[in-house]
């Protein structure tokens, strides 16, 4: 069986395409995983530090929750009607 007459040309350019980018993704990946890090140890003079303390605001926030009465009666639901077996066909009122 001939392979190229049985793969479109469409779908071979989309495959090597698609292969391309994976490959290039990975290469980028491995490229930025093993890079060599530059974490050096800084001079105390390279590090920005503030000219003045910084103000703490100390205030004393509590958060409360609004409490409200929930009724949890059942009186309002109307009671469901169960069919028994004597019933089947006949319609419920």
């Amino acid at each position: 069986m001939n392979l190229s007459a049985a793969i479109p040309p469409t779908q071979m350019i989309l495959s090597w395409a698609l292969l391309i980018v994976l490959c290039v993704w990975m290469i980028f990946c491995a490229f930025l995983a093993l890079r060599p890090h530059k974490a050096g140890k800084r001079e105390a003079a390279d590090v920005l530090t503030p000219s003045g303390a910084i103000p703490v605001i100390a205030s004393s926030v509590s958060l409360r929750r609004a409490t409200m009465p929930v009724d949890v009666s059942f009186s309002s639901v109307p009671a469901l009607q169960a069919e028994s077996v004597n019933d089947v066909g006949s319609p419920v009122a």
